[in-house]
């Protein structure tokens, strides 16, 4: 009986071991609670008792299945070591094959300091180690990154007792390049006491080009064939990645030749490597000639591959050729993955196309294809760069409602997009969202928003900013500072931006063209012509020749200055350089002859453009247009407008409202409302600028009544009345006689909410009423704007005085001719006329003169710098 118990017992023993072999043998390696329950079995089986060499391959196969862990580390090196922990107190000691399996799973697992906690107990056991388990300890130390420990323990390893093999050196080797220390795995290399393998040759060459140092790989190329190591696919791979990363196609091709004339089969990765660069050369179709040649040879492309000519294809446009591409994956079965979606979603956005991107964006979803954090980015980026950036910020939500974290990528996208806009407040909330999750602004972060700040003129909040990322320990660059210092100058801070041009420099940061051309506004606009002739000496001095945007730059402040002569000589100027002008410089030129009024000079500039290949623009059209019509030349104005569409320009909402204000001011209104009726027609919405030019062009050919039917149609929406649409009508209204409507309209305003009356409403309120004769009701008026804090208006003192001398009543005048002289205002040109023409016309009224008081001390001082002299010493310097 006892003998029939212990044969079974034999027998259910073996039976587990073998399970346990058979099982441990297949593909599918342990999981942890299928090894545990084996090891249970192996432990319960007491005869025969189980080999260590059994539990060696279940230890093995359950490490190699859980590499890395698929738990949290946490639970799986507890249950791991328990198991350890257990056979040891079960009677079978572990062996150093089994501390090897524990210390090499630990090293791959990122854990080398537990690996070599092991290590110490199996010396504590005295079990001495052999190579392949200073090899793993090795390998752990380079996962960690802790090169300089492991080349510590190379060395060492002859004390031990041991000499280390090609696989212990090649470990060290490639921890070395992987760190970016190439010349200290060259050592190593040299000092090698083991034969090197080719793929320890590999490895420094791939290193070596990665650097672009081909002729050290070359060198390490032949040195290893002359050692009789034939080089392999990997090592081939490498060396032509290296060439193509260098632009060298040529030398490419050579040694891809030469890898086949060599029998060597281009794998994967060598036809991946060539049709990438193809593409990124813009020659996909020759890409595609080569994945060709691979089914050909009757392998099969993989996914990459296709990704890479999608990508290719999406570069060029040609999206007729990637939908022939997708047709080719369905029919390989091959679908498409995340990568394949992305490429797609940025070629189309890329593109212009974000509607076709948004199609694709959604077939990924449907197909079950999880878009990520980068998918997300280009898509915000596509429909940022259209400025649907609304759509944009619905899509970031709903990016993070999927459990999705942004990037800096992302946040930097979605400010820009902002900022283009003018959202800079949400831009604002925006970063300061993305630092609230942990993530910290780069430079292009800062700059994006500094830029934004600068563009709506809150360059205060800008400067903060800059401050904010000097103190994160980030450095400013060229971007940042041109960024700052163009703000700065265009809010007419020009010494604070010399500041930051001194600060810049001393950051050893050269000032570039941008650089100069801001200060050189900034300068000229405060009429600082001598400082920007010096600026100009120092920027030949440096090098730097001017560029298109400064000669508009300088051309445009010559323009302003009525100075069109010079700045039609900087045209010359530019040509003879070289220098080809652009529609801004002509527009520029024909802008100041038309404020002058020499519009048949700002037309030939026209002309001359046409003939120089330039197209020209809305704005050169609006320029033309406004100029003819501020000369009266309506016709001419009207001949351009009408000119527009047939060369292929819209008229803008901007060009409508220059053509209907000239209209109505040469008095043509049936002419004005055919352009109305034309702008309604067109889609063109009318703004309330347009109603305010109607109103006043109505009321300036005394069709009041119109004017008044308009401005009911205006009252319904509210939110669009402003005091300027009641100024215009009061106005119109006290010029067509209709003291009592214009009383009204008045009282309305004080009555209402709508909107506030300003200094410009009091003034006409109180002309009209001057005008009329209603001097008590003007008393009484003024009183009340007195309570209201206008009375010290410049503005409104100067209307008055003119009014009460025109109307005769220059008693009146002369008492606030002294509260003029008392708040220190001065006398308007049109104020001071009429006192010259009263005293002219009446020389009874001459002893008025005695009573005017003494405006001198209130006169701007006149400009003491020669702008003439400067502007030829500036000239001058141009063409030196």
């Amino acid at each position: 009986m006892k003998k029939a118990t212990a044969e079974r017992l034999y027998f259910i023993g073996n039976n587990i071991e073998r399970l346990v072999r058979e099982r441990c043998r297949s593909e599918k390696h342990l999981s942890v609670e299928e090894a545990l329950h084996l090891f249970d079995k192996l432990t319960a089986a007491k005869h025969p008792k189980s080999d260590v060499s059994t539990y060696n391959i279940l230890f093995a196969s359950v490490t190699r299945k859980n590499n890395p862990p698929t738990t949290s580390s946490s639970d799986f090196f507890p249950t791991i070591f328990c198991l350890l922990d257990k056979l040891d107190r079960s009677g079978t000691s572990p062996n150093t094959v089994t501390y090897g399996i524990f210390i090499d799973f630990c090293g791959r697992s990122n854990n080398v300091d537990l690996a070599f906690a092991v290590f110490a107990c199996m010396l504590r056991r005295g079990w001495s180690p052999n190579i392949i388990i200073l090899s793993s300890l090795l390998g752990g130390l380079c996962v960690k990154k802790r090169y300089g420990e492991a080349a510590q323990l190379l060395d060492k390893m002859p004390q031990l007792g041991f000499v280390p093999n090609v696989v212990s050196y090649t470990t060290v080797i490639k921890g070395h390049c992987d760190s970016g220390n190439t010349d200290l795995a060259i050592d190593v290399l040299r000092k090698m006491h083991a034969e090197p393998n080719v793929f320890t040759y590999s490895i420094v060459i791939n290193a070596r080009c990665r650097q672009g140092n081909m002729s050290s790989a070359f060198e390490l190329f032949e040195e290893m064939v002359s050692m009789g190591i034939q080089p392999n696919v990997v090592t081939y791979n490498s060396i032509i990645r290296g060439h193509l990363v260098l632009g060298r196609w040529k030398e490419a091709i050579g040694i891809f030749k030469e890898m086949v004339d060599r029998g060597l089969a281009p794998d994967a990765v060598t036809f991946n490597t060539l049709m990438d660069f193809l593409c990124k050369q813009g020659k996909t179709i020759e890409a595609h000639k080569l994945l060709n040649l691979m089914v050909e040879r009757g392998e099969k492309p993989d996914k990459i591959m296709y990704n890479v000519l999608l990508h290719g294809y999406c570069l060029e446009g040609r999206f007729e050729k990637v939908d022939e591409l997708l047709s080719s994956m369905s029919c390989e079965g091959l679908r498409q993955d995340v990568r394949s979606y992305t490429v797609l979603i940025d070629g189309y956005s890329k593109n212009q196309k974000v509607d076709e991107a948004m199609d694709v964006f959604k077939k990924m979803r449907q197909e079950g294809v999880q878009p990520n954090t980068f998918t997300y980015s280009i898509l915000l980026d596509g429909l940022c760069k259209i400025r649907k950036v609304e759509e944009a910020e619905d899509l970031f939500r709903q990016m993070v409602t999927q459990g999705l974290s942004p990037d800096i990528i992302t946040y930097t996208t979605l400010i820009d997009g902002l900022c283009k806009i003018r959202k800079v407040v949400e831009a604002e909330d925006l970063f300061r969202q993305m630092v609230s999750q942990g993530l910290s602004p780069n430079i292009i972060t800062y700059n994006t928003l500094i830029d934004g700040l600068c563009k709506i003129r809150k360059v205060e909040e800008a400067e903060d900013l800059f401050r904010q990322l000097v103190t994160q320990g980030l450095s400013p660059d060229i971007i940042t500072y041109n960024t700052l210092i163009d703000g700065l100058c265009k809010i007419e801070k020009v010494v604070e931006a010399e500041d930051l041009f001194r600060q810049m420099v001393t950051q050893d940061l050269s000032p570039d063209i941008i650089t100069y051309t801001s200060l050189i506004s900034g300068l000229l606009k405060l009429g600082k012509w001598e400082a920007t002739s010096r600026l100009l000496k120092e920027m030949k001095d440096q090098g730097i020749e001017l560029s298109v945007v400064t000669f508009n730059t300088i051309m445009d402040a010559l323009c302003k200055e009525g100075m069109v002569g010079k700045g039609y000589k900087l045209l010359d100027v530019m040509i003879r350089r070289g220098l080809e002008p652009d529609v801004v410089t002509y527009s520029t030129l024909m802008d100041g002859y038309c404020l002058i009024q020499e519009t048949s000079k700002a037309f030939k500039v026209f002309e001359l453009m046409l003939s120089r290949g330039h197209k020209p623009s809305t704005v050169t059209y609006n320029i033309l247009i406004n100029g003819f019509c501020m000369c009266g030349k309506v016709d001419s104005a009207r001949h351009l407008f009408d000119e527009m569409p047939c060369k292929g320009l819209r008229q803008t909402l901007a060009t409508y409202n220059i053509m209907l204000d000239g209209l109505y001011q040469a008095g043509r209104v049936a002419d004005a409302k055919e352009i109305q009726d034309k702008m309604i027609a067109s889609g063109t919405s009318l703004e309330l600028q347009t109603y305010h030019i109607i109103l006043h062009g109505l009321c300036k050919n005394h069709h009041i009544d119109e004017a008044m039917n308009l401005f009911n149609t205006l009252s319904c929406q509210k939110e669009r009345l402003e005091a300027r649409t009641f100024n215009i009508l009061i106005q119109g209204m006290f010029q067509a006689g209709k003291v009592n409507a214009a009383r009204n309209l008045f009282n309305s305003i004080l009555a209402n909410d709508v909107v506030s009356p300003d200094v410009l409403t009091y003034t006409i309120m109180m002309k009209g009423l001057i005008k009329e004769g209603l001097l008590d009701e003007f008393d009484e008026l003024f009183l009340t704007v007195k309570k209201d804090g206008y009375s010290s208006e410049s503005v409104m003192l100067n209307a008055i005085v003119k009014g009460l001398l025109e109307n005769g009543e220059v008693n009146k005048a002369m008492g606030f001719l002294a509260e003029m002289d008392k708040s220190k205002f001065s006398l308007e040109a049109s104020t001071a006329a009429s006192i010259v023409d009263l005293v002219s016309k009446d020389g009874q009224c001459h002893h008025y003169i005695k009573m005017l008081p003494d405006f001198s001390q209130h006169c701007a001082k006149s400009n003491e710098i020669n702008i003439d002299s400067s502007t030829s010493s500036l000239i001058h310097k141009i063409y030196g």
